[in-house]
C-alpha cells in the first residue's frame, strides 16, 4: 500500500477518534451509545418543541407493574384477603350498622363483588361500609365500579369515594375525612371536609341506578402537600378541584363504599367490584 494512502487512512481515523462525540451529517447529529449501535436525535427541524405538557395518562411515577396498576382486586378470591394485603395500617375495612360480604349475586366482572345492606330507618347516623388503602407516595388514580340498587335521596350526605387521614395508621378511631365524592339525588358532588364547602361537577351527569358505573380519581398531594382530586364518571370528567391545601397529617387513605346519614327510601343495597390504584388513566 502507497505511503500517501496509509497517511490518508491514518488522518481519517484521528478525525473520528478525536474530534469530538457527535458527527454532523446535514441537519442530523448521531451519537454512539454504549451497546455499540448510533442513536439518531432529531433534528430542528423535527424536534416537538410545542411544550405541550404530557398526557396526564402517559405518567408512571412509582410504577411497578405492567400497565400501571400498582394494585387491585376483583374478589375472586371470595373474600376481602385483597383490600388486607400489607396489614391493617395499609389497607383493610371499617363497617358500623351496615351489613358487608362477598357475594355472587351481582358482579361487575367475574362472579363476586363486595354487597352492603342497610337501613336507614333506624334514625341513627353514620351507616357506613369502608375498603380503604393508604394512597401512593405519587400521583396516582383510585377507581371502582358500582351498582345501585335504585334510586335513593339522602337527608344531607351520601359518600360512597373519600380520602381522608388516620392520626394514628390503622386506628380508625383516629379517622378524619378530607375530601369527599357524595352522590345526592341524581348527580354526585364534590365535598371538602376542610373547609365545609360543596362542588358541583361540570358537566351534570347523572349517575345510573340499576346498572354497573365506574368512577375514577385522580389524586396528586406531593411534594407541595397541596392536593389536586379530579374525577371521572363512565370515562367524562366531572370534577377538577386543585388547591385542596394539606392535610393536617399526611397518613392519607383512600376509601370506597357508603357512608349516609339517612335515605329515602331506606332501605338500600350496593355492590362494589374491580377496584384498582394506577399509574394511568383506567377508564370504563
Amino acid at each position: 500500500m502507497s505511503s500517501v494512502r496509509l497517511f490518508a487512512l491514518g488522518l481519517a481515523a484521528w478525525i473520528l477518534a478525536g474530534c469530538g462525540r457527535y458527527l454532523e451529517i446535514g441537519q442530523r447529529a448521531i451519537e454512539p451509545v454504549t451497546d455499540g449501535g448510533i442513536e439518531a436525535v432529531p433534528s430542528s427541524d423535527t424536534a416537538d418543541t410545542s411544550g405541550a405538557p404530557a398526557d396526564a395518562t402517559d405518567q408512571a411515577p412509582g410504577e411497578t407493574e405492567v400497565g400501571g396498576v400498582l394494585w387491585q382486586s376483583n374478589l375472586e378470591t371470595g373474600d376481602l384477603s385483597e383490600w388486607d394485603r400489607g396489614g391493617h395500617t395499609v389497607g383493610g375495612t371499617y363497617q358500623q350498622r351496615v351489613m358487608t360480604s362477598v357475594s355472587t349475586e351481582q358482579a361487575h366482572s367475574g362472579s363476586h363483588a363486595i354487597k352492603i345492606s342497610f337501613d336507614t330507618s333506624d334514625g341513627a347516623s353514620d351507616h357506613m361500609a369502608e375498603f380503604y388503602r393508604r394512597v401512593e407516595p405519587g400521583p396516582a388514580y383510585y377507581s371502582a365500579w358500582f351498582f345501585i340498587d335504585g334510586a335513593h335521596v339522602p337527608g344531607v350526605y351520601w359518600t360512597v369515594l373519600y380520602f381522608f387521614y388516620e392520626k394514628t395508621p390503622g386506628d380508625s378511631t383516629s379517622r378524619h375525612g378530607l375530601w369527599d365524592v357524595n352522590l345526592e339525588k341524581t348527580n354526585p358532588y364534590f365535598y371538602n371536609e376542610t373547609n365545609q364547602k360543596s362542588i358541583s361537577t361540570q358537566p351534570t351527569t347523572p349517575y345510573p341506578v340499576g346498572k354497573w358505573f365506574h368512577l375514577e380519581a385522580y389524586f396528586a398531594y406531593q411534594p407541595e402537600r397541596n392536593g389536586q382530586i379530579q374525577v371521572w364518571l363512565d370515562g367524562v370528567q366531572i370534577l377538577d378541584a386543585p388547591n385542596l391545601g394539606p392535610a393536617t397529617n399526611d397518613n392519607l387513605y383512600w376509601g370506597i363504599g357508603s357512608d349516609t346519614d339517612k335515605l329515602t327510601p331506606s332501605a338500600c343495597t350496593i355492590y362494589v367490584d374491580d377496584a384498582v390504584v394506577s399509574t394511568k388513566r383506567i377508564g370504563p
